[in-house]
């Protein structure tokens, strides 16, 4: 199971918060269902962002639903504008977010397959140019590859140190 992966590498904070709502209410609101483990994840470790920024939306509330539409339509404009050849949700296989970064990186399921199949794409700022890669799933998994330094081009190449891998309870923004 992806997510025990992820435990054992970084464990969940002591108080997670925003652990409990409605599923069928988010996926029916985007028209998706989504992976099991980040389900999973987001039932233990609830609302907060690994260590260095890196904040994953959670979709059981308002302000974690509002966030990823806000970046849907951010990123909409920015390809009308640039002529980015983007494949952004709805369209299917397409774009889905999930988290971001300080740094402006925004981090996106490929909804392309069964959802627990999904792979995981960096959108860079600054390199809207260079193509797409697309790293495996599950997005658990992913989580804790990323923070082993598989992905030297990700969040500007600096590698994570061992006292930075953890994850900081906070309430969705609002």
């Amino acid at each position: 199971m992806a997510l025990e992966e992820l435990l054992n590498f970084i464990p969940p904070p002591a108080d997670p918060v925003d652990t409990d709502g409605d599923w069928a209410l988010a996926e029916q609101e985007f028209g998706l269902t989504f992976p099991t483990d980040y389900k999973q994840f987001v039932e233990t470790y609830g609302s907060g962002e690994f260590q260095r920024g890196l904040v994953i939306a959670n979709l059981l509330t308002s302000e974690g639903r509002q966030a990823v539409r806000t970046d849907l339509e951010r990123y909409a404009d920015l390809k009308e504008a640039c002529e980015h050849e983007y494949i952004l949700h709805p369209e299917c296989p397409g774009l889905f977010p999930f988290g971001s970064d300080v740094n402006g990186h925004l981090y996106c399921w490929w909804t392309e397959g069964e959802p627990d199949e999904w792979g995981v794409v960096q959108l860079f700022h600054g390199y809207e140019d260079d193509p797409l890669e697309i790293v495996p799933g599950p997005v658990t998994s992913f989580f804790v590859r990323f923070m082993s330094n598989a992905y030297d081009n990700m969040l500007g190449g600096i590698p994570f140190e061992p006292e930075q891998l953890n994850f900081a309870s906070r309430p969705q923004p609002v």
